[in-house]
């Protein structure tokens, strides 16, 4: 029998849910599906695949469309399957072995896992009570451990909360000799990208996503934007055929006319502010939870009771994200209809614990 690493024994592999519910309000995906037009042309688009040819190696369309959405050049680009492969990537392309990946807890959950996978150490730097960092904090922890990589969401999930373009660039600017990943995959929701600095300063990448504002999680499409020196480091490492035809052709279509994105966006972020109100008024009434506010697309309840609240709701045929280490439920927002229908499963629920 082979023996295997030491490093997998303390693995927790990532636990999506799979069970069906009416309402699933645990994964961020957006309530919008692709507006019909989009998804006909995909679907009359399939026919122009050749299956038995590997797809473009290059990305080289799709590169270019996202360089046009992202207004960045396509050589700045590096185009992934999902974030995830992009982490996993950079985890293994600019650190050593034995190196030292630092991250901002509690945050999305993969980036200290392929670390892990890449066997580096990983630092842990913890936020406040109200899951809050400032700039300042981080800038002298991460001189003080002098990191590899120093890698955090923002906004972040799964807290909510972000870092200014100010704050992110002074982040950059103090740490020159640490390579900086920003994902901005909620970024969409907010307003404070910096991407119109990606690729001028030298340590910095950027992450994108079509999995949340653009409702095509399906698709498993990101994208790293940098420096050309960093995003050509990166296609060295990356594997030469990694995202398939299907996925480039769809991802196309998706960003070749993006007009319809603003006004979907738009409606997510009211739907979560109309969520988030609703709970705060909640929260005055039954005093089981608190509202923390955030920039993205879910709302986030403090609670002792997360875990309780949790398997209540999934009687309701309602999944929400649950998180026991940090007394927390992530909602992700649904439509009108599915935010109506799960206050109302709170309000009993809550109502029951008074």
């Amino acid at each position: 029998m082979i023996t295997l690493p030491e490093k997998l024994s303390s693995m927790t592999p990532y636990d999506p849910c799979e069970d069906i519910y009416q309402i699933k309000l645990d994964a961020n995906e957006s309530f919008f599906s692709l507006p019909e037009d989009l998804r006909d042309a995909i679907a009359a688009s399939i026919d122009t695949i050749d299956f038995n040819r590997y797809p473009d190696p290059a990305v080289t369309d799709l590169r270019r469309l996202a360089g046009r959405e992202f207004r960045i050049a396509p050589g700045n680009i590096v185009v992934g399957n999902g974030s995830d492969e992009l982490i996993s990537l950079i985890m293994n392309t600019f650190a050593p072995r034995g190196g030292k990946v630092m991250v901002l807890s509690p945050d999305f959950s993969m980036y200290q896992f392929y670390a892990e996978v890449a066997e580096l150490e990983v630092v842990n730097m913890f936020k406040d009570g109200e899951f809050m960092l400032t700039e300042e904090d981080v800038i002298k922890r991460a001189q003080a451990e002098k990191p590899d990589i120093l890698i955090f969401s923002n906004p972040c999930n799964p807290a909510g909360q972000g870092f200014t373009h100010a704050e992110t660039i002074r982040i950059c600017n103090a740490l020159e000799d640490t390579l900086v990943v920003v994902d901005e995959a909620y970024m969409d929701f907010w307003d404070q990208s910096i991407l119109d600095v990606s690729t001028a300063l030298e340590n910095v990448l950027v992450m994108k996503t079509l999995s949340k504002a653009f409702g095509c999680a399906a698709l498993r499409c990101g994208f790293v934007i940098g420096y050309a020196d960093l995003t050509d480091q990166l296609n060295k490492t990356r594997s030469p055929y990694n995202i398939n035809s299907i996925t480039q052709m769809a991802a196309c279509i998706v960003l070749e006319d993006t007009s319809w994105k603003k006004e979907q966006c738009a409606e997510i972020v009211a739907r979560k502010n109309e969520l988030e109100q609703a709970c705060t008024e909640l929260e005055k009434q039954c005093g089981v939870f608190t509202v923390l506010p955030t920039h993205t697309n879910f709302v986030v309840l403090r609670t002792e009771k997360c875990s309780e609240i949790f398997e209540e709701l999934k009687k309701h045929s309602i999944c929400v994200r649950c998180f026991p280490k940090y007394d927390m439920l992530r909602i992700t927002t649904g439509s009108e209809e599915e935010n109506a229908a799960l206050l109302e499963a709170l309000k009993e629920i809550c109502a029951a614990m008074q």
